[in-house]
């Protein structure tokens, strides 16, 4: 069978696109009905939430390894390599998200001890935390099932396994935390616990599909484990490093925001999840560059794969350009749609004007950043992270605290992260240097 040429970057982004919208929205409904517990569960679950991406990115990590592998075989026409390497990332996936699981679970204490949590917050935090943990090799499961059926060019497939994770776990959060549908009123703990039912079907049949070979990904009969496991850790794992780093610093950070007391921490978890959204349409583009420059590497077409790298990079700044322009218009009636208290209002809207500002710079974060890594080249990323990170989220916030400095001086420091970040991957990309990548 001759190679299917990879498919068009829109044909790819948006189920991608709207599969990632899917997912975050269930972030977004958990923080929102967290909110009308009061400020101290809004608190809870917004610290709950980014243990819960801290937890998910060394999965997300493994999985853009995994992606660059499917999508090079895929593009070379070896079909049994893509699934080879797949069930070598679900295996690695399930037994890293088993063991991180773990050990959150048994510190969760001393993390929620970090934010100085007020009032009743702290105790539901390691409740919901400690349930994100429970839960952690399923969600490790579908994230790394969804990106490698992604990376065969397919887009619906995954669409639907998000659609069926979204509502799901949509209307179990719901249900769960207000005694709906004849099931418990378990209240703030629902919110944790009706959130993995959706990903539990969704696991179960996309699981099964692609054991009875219904999927454009073969179920491999001769595994080679520890094959494909080496190729998978040796790009995988710069991926896993810096996506952990992420979502630590994005942590760290946190902890700071809460320095400013719970409604500024409500604000910043309710901003960062309507910011969430958008970011996600973000990795539709970034996903399908990575798709898209992996094959066509595959192909030996390294030019391609460069002119698809910034195709997808116009296409996704101006989605972004366009996401700025509404939070400036409209920040203040999202503010006021998502909560009642004034003051968290005020701060919610803060926060979306600073970041329309960063837009163009998260849209060449992702969108060039996945076509980087979508060559199989995860080492260069890995350095600017780091570098972005350990000044931006690790040391300026308490420089700022030190300083006594206004709150809106904190939240620009997103934009600062994202713009070190941008600049640094466009000259990369530019230079062509990727192109040059063995995997």
């Amino acid at each position: 069978m001759p190679p299917q040429k990879p498919p068009s970057i829109w044909s790819l982004a948006w189920p991608t696109t709207l599969s990632n919208l899917l997912l975050a929205s269930i972030g977004l409904v958990q923080i929102v009905l967290a909110a009308g517990f009061g400020n101290d569960v809004a608190s809870a679950m917004a610290v709950s939430q980014r243990v819960f991406f801290v937890l998910q990115a060394t999965l997300f990590g493994l999985a853009t390894g995994a992606s660059a592998l499917v999508a090079r075989n895929i593009g070379a026409n070896d079909h049994l390599k893509a699934g080879q390497a797949t069930q070598s990332a679900m295996l690695l996936g399930f037994m890293i998200s088993v063991l991180m699981g773990g050990l959150c679970y048994l510190l969760a204490p001393t993390i929620t001890s970090w934010f100085d949590l007020e009032g009743n917050a702290q105790e539901l935090a390691i409740i919901l935390i400690r349930w994100v943990c429970i839960f952690n090799p399923i969600y490790s499961l579908n994230i790394v099932l969804t990106t490698t059926m992604r990376a065969t060019g397919d887009g619906l497939n995954p669409l639907m396994l998000a659609f069926i994770s979204g509502v799901g776990n949509g209307l179990g959060c719901y249900a769960l935390s207000h005694g709906s549908f004849g099931l418990p009123n378990l209240g703030p703990e629902g919110l944790a616990i009706g959130g993995i039912i959706g990903s539990l079907l969704a696991l179960v049949i996309y699981g099964s599909y692609w054991r009875l070979g219904k999927l454009k990904l073969p179920y491999p009969n001769i595994s080679q484990l520890k094959v494909k496991t080496n190729k998978l850790l040796r790009i995988g794992i710069p991926s896993a490093i810096e996506q952990s780093l992420m979502q630590v610093g994005f942590l760290v950070y946190m902890m700071a925001i809460a320095q400013y007391g719970n409604q500024v921490l409500a604000a910043y978890g309710l901003g960062l999840n309507i910011l969430t959204l958008i970011i996600f349409v973000s990795l539709g583009f970034s996903a399908s560059s990575a798709v898209i420059v992996g094959q066509y590497m595959g192909r030996k077409q390294p030019e391609l794969a460069m002119e698809y790298g910034w195709r997808g990079w116009r296409m996704c700044l101006a989605f972004m350009v366009v996401s700025a322009i509404i939070f400036v218009v409209f920040g203040a009636h999202m503010a006021r749609a998502i909560t009642d208290d004034s003051q968290v209002q005020y701060y919610v809207e803060l926060f979306l004007m600073i970041v329309a500002v960063a837009m163009p710079l998260i849209a060449t974060d992702f969108a060039i950043g996945g076509a980087i890594r979508g060559a199989g080249e995860t080492k260069y990323p890995l350095k600017i992270s780091f570098f972005s990170l350990f000044l931006v989220r690790f040391i300026l916030p308490f420089v700022f605290l030190e300083l006594n400095m206004a709150v809106h001086w904190m939240f620009c420091l997103t934009a600062l992260d994202f713009g070190i970040k941008a600049i640094f991957l466009a000259l990369y990309f530019r230079a062509g240097h990727w192109q040059k990548k063995e995997i």
